[in-house]
């Protein structure tokens, strides 16, 4: 019953990251938050194989932009305004349960490419809405648990499509 898959998915949710902390670790001293958007949205691939009825293995390939924010700097008698942009490239392996069912459940160790390497844990549950014997739509909700300069979570909501290969 061993079985192939491939997806295609997009994300968008919000990242829980406290930036005030951020800010306080990684600038100067008498910098503040001044602006910030903490929606985020990815695009990824994975592949699975079905070991068994139940259970399969997989890899994850994905761009996510985490959250954005600006920074208010005193310099002296100025002010500087610095901009970042936080993306992640990410390596999951996966392990899912439920492959061949209406529901499943992902979970796996992650490696996320941002400012270096960040290692990360994934969470998700998922609804599959099958619409022929080769093609379903996975809806996923998704948590992403990542130990960077400060705790950030991701929680996306995930749509595709999977081809039965």
């Amino acid at each position: 019953m061993a079985q192939n898959t491939f997806e295609v998915s997009a994300a968008a949710g919000y990242t829980a990251v406290d930036l005030d902390a951020l800010v306080e670790k990684d600038e100067v001293s008498g910098s503040y938050v001044a602006d910030w958007n903490q929606l985020s949205a990815g695009i990824g691939v994975q592949y699975f194989y079905a070991a068994s009825e139940n259970m399969g293995y997989g890899a994850e390939l994905m761009y996510h932009h985490l959250y954005w924010y600006s920074v208010r700097i005193p310099f002296g008698t100025q002010v500087i305004y610095r901009d970042y942009s936080v993306t992640a490239f990410r390596i999951t392996p996966i392990v899912r349960f439920g492959i061949n069912s209406a529901v499943s459940f992902d979970i796996g160790p992650e490696l996320n490419f941002s400012d270096g390497l960040e290692v990360g844990f994934m969470l998700a549950g998922g609804y599959n809405i099958s619409l022929s014997d080769r093609l379903t739509v996975p809806l996923k909700l998704r948590l992403d648990i990542m130990n960077s300069t400060v705790i950030t979570l991701p929680v996306t909501i995930n749509a595709g499509l999977r081809f039965k290969l």
